[in-house]
């Protein structure tokens, strides 16, 4: 779904994990930023309605919304990608 994403890393960041779609999928440097290329916080209700308005629009051919559908419902990490950013947020004020 996402069009703009990070090609290459910078040598003191990194890579969080990889996909067959997307080889970074997250960044992180100690003492400084954490980040993700998906939204953990999207419940599949939203995914829904963002693949149903983006197709809509034409921003995704009929392929695209097919296959990104049938995935919508998949089991996720986002509770633990949340907790991940909780623990480095609150590691970051101490």
């Amino acid at each position: 779904m996402h069009r703009d994403v990070v090609y290459s890393l910078p040598p003191e960041v990194e890579n969080l994990g990889t996909t067959e779609r997307c080889e970074i999928q997250g960044m992180y440097a100690p003492e400084r930023f954490i980040s993700v290329q998906g939204h953990p916080e999207f419940t599949e209700e939203i995914v829904r309605e963002i693949l149903e308005v983006r197709k809509d629009t034409g921003v995704l051919t009929d392929g695209e919304f097919e296959d990104m559908i049938e995935r919508v419902g998949k089991a996720q990490d986002g509770v633990l990608v949340a907790r991940s950013f909780l623990k480095f947020v609150l590691e970051g004020l101490k």
